[in-house]
């Protein structure tokens, strides 16, 4: 059973070229939320990512992007779609032309990335684009943590972040301020 939030809350949403906004579940579509939860075998936790590319029966998977070069074909989908992981990986790719080497969930984000050589740090990057990496409940995370891509960063020192399923709104781009502080770092390519 897949757990897709059915509330009506509003959001500020925004677009980017990602053609597979066309096919996410629409929070107020209460009739299709319901019936692909009727099917669907998976429950999907924010900053969860099974990885090895798995499918479930009832739960959607990304379209693939025919404009994508076929050396980068395989890491569209190395993270489980509507998560946080997979935003992450796709807007830091949008961003920089670097796709995100490794697997696992939000959390494990930060202890990953130093041994494929990118940096990190309890601050954003001050060159350029970063991704935000949030512990298990920091700032409202869940169990496994959080990712969320650095569109800004602000004169007070908060970030105001790019998301997906922050709050279980899963596969919904979503815009939050945070601030750095415990349980936070940030990671990016080396300039």
């Amino acid at each position: 059973m897949a757990l897709v939030p059915v509330d009506k809350s509003e959001h500020l949403y925004a677009s980017f070229s990602f053609p597979f906004y066309t096919t996410s579940v629409r929070k107020n579509d209460t009739a299709l939320i319901q019936a692909q939860s009727a099917t669907a075998t998976a429950v999907t936790v924010d900053g969860f990512d099974p990885g090895g590319g798995r499918v479930y029966a009832g739960v959607k998977v990304a379209p693939l992007d025919l404009h994508v070069s076929a050396v980068d074909i395989g890491n569209l989908h190395r993270f489980f779609y509507g998560q946080c992981t997979y935003w992450a990986n796709q807007r830091y790719h949008q961003e920089t032309g670097h796709w995100i080497p490794w697997l696992g969930n939000a959390y494990q984000w930060a202890y990953q990335a130093p041994a494929y050589g990118w940096n990190l740090s309890s601050t954003p990057n001050p060159r350029g684009a970063s991704i935000m990496v949030f512990g298990p409940y920091a700032q409202g995370a869940g169990a496994y943590g959080h990712v969320a891509v650095v569109e800004k960063v602000n004169a007070d020192g908060s970030v105001l972040t790019s998301n997906w399923n922050w709050n279980g709104d899963w596969a919904t781009l979503t815009w939050h301020t945070f601030y750095p502080g415990r349980g936070i770092s940030f990671l990016w390519y080396p300039d």
